[in-house]
């Protein structure tokens, strides 16, 4: 298969960090919910409701996701000052240097195929990402991908078409749900025990510490679910990504 290449424009750059956020609101409870990035949106703001790593990091982690190879000091022009710079400044920038691919139907038993192409690039962008891809199949459940490689498969997929995936219903596993209850809870107690100076805060101000350790294993351990409805595997992803190219 020839895969071509094509620039991404700046309104499909930001499509793709939006359905990154779009997503990551229904797994990441540190992220500030339902906000509207957009082209004025500056990037102080992106990082505040995103809950993104610094600039040099985030750098970093642009250069590794769009597959560019920008110095970091260039970078800087375009993250900072960061009450100043906007999403529009910093898509308008990655979309003269990222490419897309452009996926080309290959030629199977004689006859040429969309859904095998659409396929073929899927797991090569997920081996570019470090996932071993050997055993992924057509009939690979999806929801045990996303279990085990989440974030990747996510930010892949929006890469490929930004559309593509509905809304994620995610439910934490018990021991992230109460480790965060207890550790809301007690943290604020301890605080105001420690404000009226009673000897109770070192207890709730242990519990909380519990509920913070017990945050950080359940973030960890597999979430009680992770789907996204229509998508029961890697056959109906592959459907879904060609039907809304053809409707775009």
């Amino acid at each position: 298969m020839s895969n071509s290449v094509l620039r991404y424009q700046p309104i499909e750059i930001l499509e793709i960090i939006k359905a990154n956020y779009r997503q990551q609101q229904q797994y990441d409870d540190v992220v500030l919910k339902n906000y509207e990035l957009s082209f004025d949106t500056t990037i102080l703001e992106w990082r505040d409701i995103c809950d993104l790593v610094d600039t040099t990091e985030l750098s970093k982690y642009l250069n590794f996701y769009f597959r560019v190879t920008i110095n970091q000091k260039i970078w800087m022009t375009h993250l900072e000052p960061e009450h100043a710079k906007t999403l529009g400044d910093l898509c308008h920038f990655i979309s003269s240097h990222a490419h897309k691919a452009i996926i080309q139907p290959i030629k199977l038993l004689g006859n040429t195929c969309e859904t095998a192409a659409i396929f073929k690039t899927f797991s090569d962008k997920l081996r570019d990402r470090g996932m071993d891809v050997k055993s992924l199949r057509p009939s690979s459940k999806f929801e045990t991908l996303v279990h085990k490689y989440r974030n990747v498969i996510i930010e892949e997929i929006n890469l490929l078409h930004p559309n593509v995936l509905p809304r994620m219903v995610y439910k934490t596993n018990w021991v992230y749900k109460w480790g965060l209850r207890l550790f809301c809870i007690f943290i604020l107690t301890t605080f105001f025990l420690l404000f009226i100076q009673s000897r109770w805060a070192w207890g709730t101000g242990a519990v909380s510490l519990v509920g913070y350790l017990m945050t950080g294993v359940g973030a960890n351990l597999k979430a009680k679910q992770a789907s996204f409805e229509g998508i029961d595997t890697i056959a109906d992803l592959i459907r879904l990504i060609k039907s809304t190219r053809k409707s775009s």
